[in-house]
């Protein structure tokens, strides 16, 4: 098959848009690697055609979509991708809609909630009244914008008096923020990896020393996990919820089960308990995608 891969840009951020085009390519397949960018429009005798990277969009099976959103130029970012996504013939893993939910804080709680999927109790806030009110109901709470990257800006409020600072300036920034209810982290957050029907790389983070944010980036310790039967299957069925091939959820232990907190749509670090079990994350997104091609 001629499979696209749609990478989040040229910089080596995401290492695995190229790994998973030498994967492809190592399975038999024509594989390109282009951005967001290189996604252009013309006009022809059947309307508006999309090319990608000098090529017509139409002369691909396939395309595995790991771009980025995020930016100032937000709107012309999802234009190209909604119009890539239109094409006739042509899948995409992941769509658009897909793909604007799975950035969505929102969104994706909604969606998660209407799945039955176990996610914490979220409301929006807007004024510093609103914050207070969650305080009133829930006790400390955590608040984030609902299109944010690598955890930036999420913010825990133990007091709404002392910590208003912080809070005005979320609000000043975002206008509309995303509050929660604030989770002990002390015994970790699980990070399960689903890749088409396959979780072959799940780790427990545990938060550093002082700390409560479970993230690697910031000096949290992992450790390999066996995840039980009853998380996989919470896993894998939130990530047909959200509509993704591939994802990588933050889950947290809870007295009731479970709380899935967020289902990543670009999961980084797909490399990081191997080789074996990366190939492994690589294999599970080509069996899916050839599976939902052929034919």
């Amino acid at each position: 098959m001629k499979i696209g891969l749609l990478g989040w840009d040229y910089s080596g951020i995401d290492p695995d848009g190229p790994a998973l085009v030498e994967f492809g390519r190592e399975r038999g397949h024509e594989m390109s690697f282009f951005t967001l960018e290189e996604i252009t429009y013309r006009f022809g005798p059947d309307g508006v055609g999309v090319d990608v990277a000098g090529e017509p969009a139409s002369a691909f099976d396939a395309v595995i979509n790991r771009s980025k959103l995020y930016g100032d130029d937000w709107q012309d970012r999802v234009e190209r991708l909604t119009m890539l996504d239109s094409v006739p013939g042509l899948r995409m893993f992941d769509p658009a809609d897909a793909w604007v939910r799975g950035y969505s804080k929102f969104l994706m709680a909604q969606r998660l909630a209407a799945a039955g999927i176990p996610v914490p109790p979220v409301r929006s806030v807007t004024t510093l009244a609103e914050i207070e009110a969650a305080y009133e109901e829930w006790g400390p709470v955590v608040l984030k914008p609902s299109f944010g990257l690598r955890a930036q800006d999420v913010e825990r409020i133990d007091d709404p008096k002392a910590d208003q600072a912080v809070a005005e300036d979320l609000l000043a920034r975002y206008a509309t923020v995303v509050c929660q209810p604030f989770y002990p982290t002390a015994g970790g957050e699980y990070r399960i990896t689903v890749a088409g029907t396959a979780t072959p790389l799940n780790i427990l983070k545990l938060p550093a020393a002082g700390t409560w944010r479970c993230k690697t980036m910031e000096g949290s310790s992992f450790e390999r996990f066996d995840a039980p039967d009853e998380l996989v299957d919470l896993s894998v069925r939130a990530t047909r919820a959200m509509g993704l091939t591939l994802s990588g959820l933050d889950v947290l232990p809870h007295e009731d089960g479970y709380l899935v907190l967020e289902v990543n749509a670009v999961p980084g670090f797909l490399d990081l308990m191997g080789r074996d079990q990366h190939r492994q994350v690589l294999g599970g997104v080509f069996d899916w995608v050839e599976t939902h091609t052929a034919g």
